[in-house]
């Protein structure tokens, strides 16, 4: 659970040392905004200290029918099966590729030689490897929400 304190907030609001020297006006738009409503964001972070969807009931008591609290779990568990699915099916093609037809996972340029024996191995390597960092930093976020 993320917990940030009024402190904090108005650390950030009123000592950001970029603020004046920022050449972006929407940038400076936004902060100037931020700063205005200081005290409209605390209250809202306020009214969420005591909200939390475990708290809710998961079915609404007139119809039967899910509510959005009962609906929060379902849609992990199936965007996380959906994800593992996708991520299979391009671990499998990407495979395929690279045993029949001697390509890469990623279609990029080099300025070497990259289908000779050594070459191709280790650009491959590569790729898998940037394939896996991409994945692991996209996916880190829903991973420790599940898990947290």
């Amino acid at each position: 659970m993320l917990i940030i304190i009024k402190h904090e907030i108005q650390n950030f609001l009123l000592s950001s040392n970029y603020f004046p020297t920022c050449k972006e006006t929407k940038i400076m738009v936004w902060f100037l905004r931020l700063r205005l409503q200081q005290r409209s964001i605390e209250r809202a972070m306020d009214l969420t200290d005591s909200f939390t969807w475990e708290d809710l009931p998961t079915r609404d008591a007139d119809t039967g029918q899910l509510t959005a609290a009962g609906w929060i779990p379902r849609i992990i568990k199936y965007t996380g099966r959906a994800a593992a699915a996708v991520l299979s099916l391009h671990f499998g093609q990407s495979t395929l590729r690279i045993v029949t037809k001697k390509e890469t996972i990623i279609t990029a340029w080099y300025p070497f030689d990259w289908t000779v024996s050594p070459f191709y191995e280790l650009v491959n390597i590569s790729q898998v490897i940037i394939s896996k960092t991409e994945t692991c930093s996209i996916c880190s976020y829903n991973i420790l929400e599940v898990t947290g």
